[in-house]
């Protein structure tokens, strides 16, 4: 293997460990929404069938508003 040879082979390696780290961080951002859209509708939502189902939890979490 050429010195040229080696160095494209290594600007692919470069190439595609960022495109990981990229994917990898789309992913940990996109778990991370999906978490607090989840924990908001669970802990702050006024909406009466999900206010009703975890009522007993937000009372017990005593740091939460309920009414």
């Amino acid at each position: 293997m050429t010195q040229h040879q080696a160095y494209n082979q290594a600007k692919k390696h470069v190439r595609l460990l960022h495109t990981l780290n990229l994917t990898v961080l789309s992913k940990a951002a996109i778990l991370l929404t999906i978490t607090g859209i989840v924990l908001y509708a669970v802990l702050f939502t006024t909406y009466p069938p999900v206010h009703d189902y975890f009522h007993e939890m937000r009372h017990g979490l005593m740091m939460i508003p309920c009414h």
